[in-house]
């Protein structure tokens, strides 16, 4: 009897970090100078196409995976997929838009007579375009492991027992795994203090420390300004997280609530 991919929430999981670095370079893209900006611009387009792709293909993972009933929940979390990559293509077309601004912008010749398309407002314009990739995606870590919670509820319904038992967490350690995976902590080295960049309640150092001496959070360096490292999943914390949510607690997961879209204003904005 074939049984459901148990590594596809994790894979999931994966992806919602691919998007959390993704935010990051876009902020760092956003305060740099017009040609330094423009070259790292250019550099993260095919990284964003291949967010898109990678959504899509979870998506298609999630709708062929065997023995898993579409339930209305399981339609809801495909749903959001193809709407995060339909966003995540929107977004990959603004950077080239930016792109193209910033070129003209840095390397374009000034000719004779007034000039017809001042450098500043080009790039103003394509300022606005890197603002908008990043809106289109900020949210894509937190519609992965939104996914997550969905798919992995429903494989533990529909098949009890396929789960391992997840190891056991305190409450805080349960809420701080899926805040890093919602990409919302990074550290101050210098203050020794995690930073949670969501209104979902303080993180203290001290939890951050279990998890890393259980194998289940990482660190990487991180480009932003006053965040010295971002968090994410290991891969046991990617296993442990979504053996967890399997078996969801009473009061739903902070994480994994109704997130607003960008508005149809911002995705039409071109």
């Amino acid at each position: 009897m074939t049984l459901p991919d148990l590594s596809l929430p994790e894979r999931l999981l994966l992806l919602g970090a691919d998007f959390t670095r993704h935010h990051d370079a876009l902020t760092l893209i956003s305060t740099t100078h017009k040609a330094p900006e423009t070259r790292a611009a250019a550099d993260h387009i095919p990284v964003t196409q291949a967010l898109a792709r990678g959504v899509l293909d979870a998506r298609d993972a999630i709708r062929t995976a065997p023995r898993l009933y579409h339930s209305p929940d399981v339609r809801r979390a495909i749903d959001r997929m193809t709407q995060l990559a339909t966003l995540t293509v929107i977004a990959a077309d603004h950077l080239i838009d930016a792109v193209d601004l910033l070129s003209n912008a840095v390397f374009r010749q000034p000719g004779p007579g007034p000039a017809t398309s001042p450098l500043g407002t080009e790039t103003a314009k394509a300022a606005q375009h890197i603002r908008l990739t990043d809106e289109l995606t900020s949210l894509g870590a937190e519609d992965c492991l939104a996914a997550v919670g969905v798919l992995a509820r429903e494989l533990h319904q529909q098949h009890p027992g396929i789960f391992p038992l997840s190891p056991a967490l305190s409450p805080a350690q349960h809420m701080a795994l899926e805040a890093v995976a919602a990409g919302w902590v990074a550290l101050d080295q210098r203050r020794d203090k995690a930073l949670v960049e969501r209104d979902t309640g303080r993180i203290a150092i001290t939890t951050i420390r279990s998890l890393e001496s259980r194998g289940l959070v990482g660190r990487e360096p991180c480009p932003l300004w006053l965040r010295d490292e971002r968090l994410h999943l290991t891969a046991g914390g990617r296993r442990a997280l979504a053996a967890a949510l399997a078996r969801p607690r009473s009061t739903p997961p902070a994480a994994i609530r109704p997130t607003a879209r960008p508005t149809a204003t911002h995705v039409a904005t071109r």
